[in-house]
């Protein structure tokens, strides 16, 4: 997602958003400037963060994501590499209401760039990762069937990314008593003051 404000000219910042589709857990980086090599070793960082294995990495169809650097380090990783919906505007659904969710409520439309900015944000997304995947519930879509021109959906209890990740029986033993230990250090009004302050 760019940072350019109301004019796209010359360098500004770039915020990198992954979500798990499953769990929903989404995590946030800045890029100080949008280029493989960098994006390559900003998602080596996420990975770090996150408390399951990337499996896949289904991106958007960006020459940014799309490219010999990014293939490759799936490969070397194990990780398999696809692109989603093709060809459509809204080719990454569950990322795209993220960063409508989280980045742009957080951050808004105006424009970031350098150094100091791109540090900022790292700190706002160090607070609001928490905040989000501890301590915002969201919907989880069910089952969806069309009836005619009628479109019915039914959601699972709002539930948030760490209590579905603990609900999961897919979710190792070891990285659910990370969750409960790192939840149970955690502030959700020290985290929104963070996330203020940033």
């Amino acid at each position: 997602m760019s940072h350019s404000g109301p004019v796209a000219k010359g360098s500004f910042a770039w915020t990198f958003v992954l979500t798990d589709i499953a769990t929903g857990w989404t995590e946030c980086a800045p890029l100080l400037v949008r280029e493989q090599t960098l994006l390559v070793a900003v998602l080596s960082e996420m990975r770090a963060l996150m408390p399951f294995s990337l499996l896949g990495f289904d991106t958007d169809n960006d020459s940014v994501f799309i490219n010999e650097t990014v293939r490759d380090y799936c490969a070397a990783s194990q990780i398999a590499f696809t692109r989603c919906r093709p060809y459509r505007k809204n080719d990454q659904a569950f990322v795209e209401q993220k960063n409508g969710a989280i980045v742009r409520r957080l951050v808004g439309y105006r424009r970031f760039e350098g150094v100091e900015a791109t540090n900022l944000l790292a700190e706002l997304y160090a607070s609001s990762r928490l905040f989000v995947n501890f301590f915002q519930p969201s919907f989880k879509l069910a089952e969806k069937h069309r009836d005619g021109a009628k479109v019915m959906k039914r959601y699972h209890a709002p539930a948030t990314p760490c209590q579905r990740l603990l609900d999961d029986p897919r979710t190792a033993e070891e990285a659910k008593r990370r969750l409960i230990t790192t939840y149970a250090d955690l502030d959700p009004i020290r985290l929104l003051r963070d996330i203020r302050d940033a």
